[in-house]
């Protein structure tokens, strides 16, 4: 079966994305130390390590289709492909119109006949977690064979004619690799390569972030660049997730994806859906979904309590199905007067400043980028300061948050084109 495709269109037009996330359980064969998720994968008592019925999952996929309007997914978990009725989960999102994308490690996509089942199911494309060539990978992720069977796998996508695009996660034994991976892209015909910033998410395992594992940004840069201009070279879209714009090279800025630039990637997830499906309970095989939510007045007072309000919500439905159907009207109404734009913008940088703990220094607040960059990790300024701040200052003070990326070429699948193109 020939692999050969069209290139699919791009557009440099930046819209809020419609792509929905849902997490389906924290049941994994890798144990990448960098994982979000390590203590809940490690942890087979945790409330979100076991798989969700299927039936709760397809309920959350008809809630982003329908409620929140999106049109594309992203299924992780853990690691989806090895979920028992993740065929039967990629094909109801297919039929609904919530295209579905697999993040995946790919070791079990390399067993014959596995992948072969993906394209009639329905689904748009893979997101493959390379984390380094050879070794390193192993190493990374913590399962010796990795490498072979994850290229396997790609080799196998790129024969078939499936779509996929690349993350590689920049922990420290992984940066002097980056070019190659580029150059494993460009091989395979890979459709984009998301380069993440290893920051700590969720629960990551206290104490493993250390010296030896967390490269400084200055370290990063050259490495990053020259991965960069090869992927360009080649016509393969490359994103950065989560480095200060100080670290860009100019010619570079387009590529770089803060918390306010994640909202205009349509690769990426759609802020009000994701603050959703977050949220435990839509994370465990136990319980109930909490109702729904909106981005808007008490957002943030009921996401902090979401255990209590889910409690509540299932003792009195009638009553909580009133008081979230307030929100949702005061939400609708603050989302019209000021604009959803302006909310999410806003959600950005609450996520950097409180979740994550971003902050800047002197230097940042010189910078031309002050206002639209999260500057540096909370963590990662402890580890090494942040002498590495450099303002810029070559352009006029910039407001809006698409000023860089709205110069980058972005895919756009056929699904896509009646909203983002």
């Amino acid at each position: 079966m020939s692999g050969a495709q069209s290139p699919p269109p791009t557009t440099t037009r930046r819209v809020l994305t419609r792509r929905g996330v849902m997490w389906i359980g924290q049941t994994c064969n890798q144990r990448c130390y960098f994982c979000y998720f390590l203590d809940r994968i490690k942890d087979a008592r945790h409330p979100e390590h076991a798989f969700l019925e299927l039936g709760k999952l397809r309920d959350m996929a008809r809630i982003l289709r329908e409620f929140y309007g999106c049109c594309a997914v992203d299924i992780q978990g853990g690691e989806p492909t090895i979920y028992p009725d993740i065929i039967a989960l990629v094909a109801y999102c297919r039929e609904i119109g919530l295209h579905p994308t697999l993040i995946t490690n790919g070791i079990h996509l390399a067993k014959p006949g596995e992948l072969e089942q993906y394209p009639p199911a329905g689904l748009r494309d893979f997101l493959v977690s390379l984390h380094g060539i050879g070794a390193v990978h192993d190493e990374v992720v913590g399962k010796p064979g990795a490498f072979d069977k994850i290229t396997t796998a790609i080799g196998r996508m790129r024969d078939l004619g499936i779509p996929f695009r690349f993350n590689c996660t920049m922990s420290k034994p992984v940066v002097p690799l980056l070019a190659e991976v580029a150059r494993q892209a460009i091989a395979y015909g890979a459709r984009a390569v998301n380069y993440i910033a290893f920051n700590p998410f969720e629960d990551q395992e206290a104490g493993i972030r250390t010296h030896e594992n967390v490269p400084r940004y200055s370290a990063i840069k050259p490495r990053l660049t020259e991965a960069l201009d090869r992927l360009e070279e080649a016509g393969i879209e490359c994103n950065v997730r989560y480095l200060p714009l100080c670290m860009a090279e100019p010619r570079h800025r387009k590529n770089f994806y803060n918390f306010q630039q994640l909202s205009y990637d349509l690769h990426e997830w759609d802020y009000q859906s994701w603050m959703w499906t977050g949220m435990p309970p839509q994370r465990m095989r136990e319980g109930a979904l909490m109702p729904t939510l909106r981005i808007g007045p008490f957002d943030h007072a009921i996401m902090a309590r979401h255990t209590a309000a889910r409690d509540w919500a299932l003792r009195h439905p009638a009553l909580a199905r009133a008081v979230f159907g307030a929100q949702h009207a005061l939400a609708r109404i603050e989302q019209g007067l000021r604009g959803k734009d302006v909310l999410y913008r806003e959600e950005a940088a609450f996520r950097a400043r409180e979740d994550c703990g971003y902050t800047q220094n002197a230097v940042c607040g010189r910078c031309a980028a002050r206002r639209i960059c999260d500057g540096f990790h909370g963590d990662y300024a402890e580890f090494y300061g942040m002498d590495e701040a450099e303002a810029m200052t070559d352009t006029p003070p910039i407001h809006d948050p698409a000023f860089f990326i709205c110069h980058q070429q972005k895919i756009v699948d056929a699904e896509d084109q009646s909203w983002a193109l």
